[in-house]
């Protein structure tokens, strides 16, 4: 759904240039130029006019803030409202936008943004003409999603947001960049500069892009071949913004990247097939910096430790590559509570191997060299050490052929597990929580939620320590403020993977996980995997 864009509410344009304040004078220089009527989509606008000389964005943009320091203090706009409308060109466009974007504070990558989005896609039969609306939190990166985020993804053609520092530092150079490095083919008047454009509005619609560069992209923008300005674009819901409009060809197929004409922030995007006819559009109703998933009030306070921590774990869940260690997570759905699973732990007296199937109805282990099956019918299931003891079922956490019954709330998944008795002394607290959401990681073979850290992290209390676990690995731990039960986590320091926990004092950690054939079996069964895994 790259092709979707966002929108955000128009603000009438300001009043005149009110000398009395700072601010009013900075809002009035960089609204300038009064709404135009719009012509049909497709009719293009003002070309853009000048050239920026590609120096580091450094300079540059220090330059352009130089440039309405100047004025704030001689009292004067930056752009002169005219007696008569101004042409709004590409560049003056990429000027007010720029200014606008570095007056923005700049946020860490793990930041929060609450977000509300209308979106319509009639290219897509499925979702027809209908405005669909989705509200949820991500990351600034776009990564790590919460609720009905509408995020569009970071999507494999773009820059990840890792690589956004090492982009190119001037327009010009971003431009040629671009066109090196974003290899697609468009249906296009001029191919390479419809990928650059392209692109811009992927990272401007899926990350909260840094100030400077973001300042940088709309300066790009302005420099491409045949880029337009369209000063009166009406969103889907009715609201007004001035747009940067790149041609697909001469019968009317065009791409928008849409400002909010007062802020000039990043409102929308759409595109538009022959004669107009509409493809796909995006209107970002609100967007809000917060302190934490699940608030809706602005906040800049980056997230703390615990919070990274956890950020990067639910980054591991949701985007496991095909080569992952992490073989169970390859497994197809329906085979998880049915397919026998071999689990080498360790602790500080040695090692264990212990099988069991995926919802841990049954489980084996070697006693006396002997192996011993036991099912939780049987007799011999009190004096079992099961790996999940307390907590959930399986058919709650993973009913078959449907989504998980368990809340994707983080306050309403807290209190469901706090519910169910794990053993905990400190039943006031969040220990059953806590120790739920091991026994199932541990014990079940399931799709862990990338919300069940975010609830972690959100345990009063908790901090983060690093340390090497019992088999000398570097691992990063949550700490909780527990009496007993489960009072540590253990992540994998180099990729964030969950890998064991401390439970009465006594640390455990996960070495291996991999699907069998059977009870005492140490073969894996490639043939459960949907992909190819590693030692098949």
């Amino acid at each position: 759904m790259d092709e979707i864009g966002m929108f955000t509410a128009l603000r009438p344009r300001p009043e005149p240039l009110d000398v009395s304040g700072a601010r009013d004078r900075l809002a009035s220089a960089i609204a300038g130029t009064p709404v135009q009527r719009r012509a049909p989509r497709g009719t293009l606008f003002a070309a853009a006019g000048g050239l920026v000389a590609a120096r580091a964005r450094l300079a540059w943009t220090l330059g352009l803030s130089v440039a309405v320091a100047a004025a704030l203090v001689a009292g004067v706009m930056v752009a002169v409202q005219p007696s008569s409308p101004a042409v709004l060109t590409a560049q003056l466009l990429a000027d007010r936008a720029s200014a606008a974007a570095l007056a923005q504070p700049a946020v860490s990558p793990g930041q929060w943004v609450y977000r509300v989005l209308d979106w319509k896609a009639p290219v897509f039969r499925k979702a027809g003409s209908t405005v669909h609306t989705q509200a949820g939190w991500e990351t600034a990166d776009g990564l790590v999603t919460y609720g009905n985020a509408g995020t569009l993804g970071a999507g494999g053609d773009l820059p990840s947001y890792s690589q956004l520092e090492s982009l190119p530092s001037s327009p010009a150079a971003l431009d040629a960049y671009l066109e090196r490095t974003q290899g697609k083919t468009y249906p296009a008047l001029d191919p390479q500069a419809m990928s650059v454009f392209v692109t811009i509005r992927g990272m401007l619609e899926n990350y909260v892009v840094p100030p400077a560069l973001q300042a940088e992209m709309y300066q790009a923008l302005a420099l491409l071949p045949g880029v337009a300005v369209d000063s009166h674009v009406t969103a889907i819901d009715g609201r007004v913004g001035v747009a940067f409009v790149m041609p697909h060809d001469s019968r009317g197929s065009v791409s928008e990247i849409i400002l909010n004409p007062s802020t000039y922030a990043f409102m929308a995007d759409a595109m538009f097939g022959d004669h107009g006819t509409l493809n796909i559009e995006e209107a970002v109703v609100e967007q809000v910096i917060v302190g934490a998933p699940g608030s809706t009030q602005p906040d800049l306070t980056p997230p703390g430790p615990a919070e990274l921590l956890a950020e990067q774990a639910a980054r591991g869940v949701e985007s496991i590559p095909d080569d992952s260690t992490n073989a169970l997570a390859l497994l197809p759905s329906q085979a998880y509570g049915a397919t026998w699973v071999l689990r080498q732990l360790r602790t500080a007296t040695g090692s264990q191997t212990v099988w069991a199937t995926g919802d841990d109805s049954q489980q084996a282990s070697y006693v006396d060299g002997t192996l011993a099956v036991c099912a939780r019918t049987a007799a011999c299931a009190a004096s079992t050490r099961w790996l999940m003891p307390a907590g959930p079922g399986y058919s709650i956490v993973m009913p078959q052929d449907a989504p998980s019954k368990l809340p994707s709330s983080i306050p309403q998944l807290l209190a469901t597990l706090n519910s169910y008795s794990t053993g905990c002394a400190d039943v006031a607290g969040d220990c059953n929580a806590v120790n739920a959401i091991v026994n199932m990681a541990f014990g079940y073979v399931t799709q862990i939620g990338g919300s069940w850290f975010l609830l972690l992290a959100s345990i009063p209390g908790v901090t983060v320590a690093h340390l090497t676990d019992v088999t000398g690995q570097a691992d990063i731990a949550l700490r909780f403020p527990f009496r007993d039960g489960v009072t540590e986590i253990l992540f994998k320091a180099s990729d964030y993977a969950l890998v064991g926990y401390v439970r009465d004092g006594v640390q455990t950690v996960l070495t291996k996980a991999i699907a069998v054939t059977g009870p005492g079996s140490l073969k894996q069964r490639c043939e459960s995997y949907q992909v190819p895994v590693p030692g098949c």
